[in-house]
């Protein structure tokens, strides 16, 4: 019997205790084909495994502007309804099989279907986005059919690509790391959630000896003292989710070594983060993550890397104060200001176009109101007397209003608008 096969028997054999892992909201995107029936399945599996709420989201792509007709240049409004209705049909056919109980939600939308997703997913607070695996070729890529590698790049909130063998929750796991954390903090708590593995392989690619013409040897200590503190980080965070990881460490190309030790090891789950980037940089966020998408056969996760305005978000996520009637918007901004003007603050906003930009740092905080008139709001930052620095951050149609805080203290103000949220945290 081979190594690989011993330990594949070991994890095949050894009992796991299951901790109590609860999740909120997992949300399942399909575009009605066949693709979407792996990601059913696997939600399903979650929520017999953890009390999860499951919420469907299809997605349309938005017709032309305009088309001939007899009329002229014009969309009837009936062809946009008649699609949807029909899209919606498609959907719930599919689902009858994993719902029994019809205790899913559906619903459709439409727009480019990575920012509908993440959008809709932090509007349902998810804990969990799950998608089909759909493999597209060199045409597919630069149309930008990709769906699950923008959706990953874009998203705080980790990311399933269910693989169509993926007939039960993995038992075999391969977590990829790195040198850095890439967001791999809460790796442990959604494995928890969507796996039966006993263990966990971590698994390092060190570069070969000749890349770049560099001698590794000169390095080898200081690289190999940084690798295993790397692995112990990792190895703690499992602890504290009663996983148990063993180390592998490979020598090549990451993406080829991973993906030949994937299919020797009949790997069902591959664990990989992301490193988000802000701003125009975020178009080439998660390479890694995206080359193994598109290279492997067995189910991924992408855990993506939380940024520091999203950090405070997750801090104070069971203080929560989500106000949506835009009538009380007023009255909750006079109430936030009266107690915060005058605290440091940073602002922070996600552009599902933009990206995670830092609009400013370190300014005290003068106010923040609605006007009902014209649907705006304003957050103004800046010192109340001389010349000193001053801006104002105005929001043309909000969706939600947030205040979070901690033991009585706000600790942040978060507003959504178009697929996006601006994020004032002191």
């Amino acid at each position: 019997m081979t190594a690989v096969e011993m330990i594949t028997s070991e994890i095949e054999t050894t009992p796991r205790f299951t901790p109590e892992v609860k999740t909120r909201s997992i949300i399942v995107a399909t575009d009605g084909s066949e693709t979407a029936l792996a990601a059913f399945n696997v939600a399903a599996m979650i929520a017999g495994k953890t009390p999860a709420d499951i919420h469907v989201l299809t997605v349309l792509e938005p017709m032309p502007a305009m088309f001939p007709s007899v009329e002229g240049m014009i969309i009837p409004p009936e062809l946009d309804k008649s699609r949807e209705e029909a899209q919606r049909n498609i959907v719930i056919e599919q689902i009858k099989t994993y719902d029994p109980a019809r205790a899913w939600t559906l619903d459709v939308s439409v727009g480019r279907p990575a920012e509908a997703i993440v959008s809709f997913a932090r509007e349902q607070s998810g804990d969990l986005i799950i998608l089909g695996m759909n493999k597209h070729g060199l045409v597919g890529r630069i149309l930008g059919e990709e769906t699950a590698g923008e959706v990953a790049r874009l998203s705080s909130i980790p990311l399933l690509i269910a693989a169509p063998q993926m007939d039960r929750l993995p038992k075999r796991v391969l977590i990829a790391i790195g040198l850095n954390a890439d967001g791999m903090k809460s790796a442990p708590e959604v494995i928890g959630m969507i796996t039966e593995a006993p263990s966990v392989s971590c698994v390092h690619v060190r570069p070969r000896s000749e890349f770049l013409g560099v001698d590794w040897a000169e390095f080898d200590n200081e690289y190999e003292l940084a690798m295993k503190e790397r692995f112990r980080e990792v190895e703690n965070n499992l602890e504290a989710a009663n996983l148990r990881g063993d180390l592998v460490v490979l020598n090549g190309d990451a993406t080829r070594e991973l993906t030949e030790f994937i299919t020797y090891s009949k790997v069902e789950l591959l664990v990989v983060g992301v490193k988000r980037r802000r701003g125009r940089a975020r178009a080439i966020g998660g390479r890694m993550a995206t080359r193994l998408i598109r290279n492997v056969s067995c189910s991924v996760l992408v855990i993506p890397e939380i940024m520091q305005g999203e950090l405070a978000l997750q801090a104070a996520a069971g203080a929560t104060n989500v106000v949506q009637d835009s009538k009380l918007w007023p009255e909750t901004l006079r109430d936030f200001t009266s107690r915060n003007a005058g605290r440091i603050v940073n602002l922070e906003v996600d552009d599902p176009e933009a990206g995670a930009l830092m609009e400013a740092t370190a300014y005290p905080l003068l106010g923040a109101d609605y006007d009902h008139k014209d649907g705006r709001l304003t957050i103004t930052l800046g010192y109340t007397r001389g010349l000193e620095r001053h801006l104002s951050r105005t929001i043309s149609h909000p969706e939600t209003v947030s205040v979070l805080s901690i033991n009585g203290r706000d600790t942040a103000l978060a507003v959504t608008h178009g697929g996006g949220q601006t994020l004032l945290t002191f």
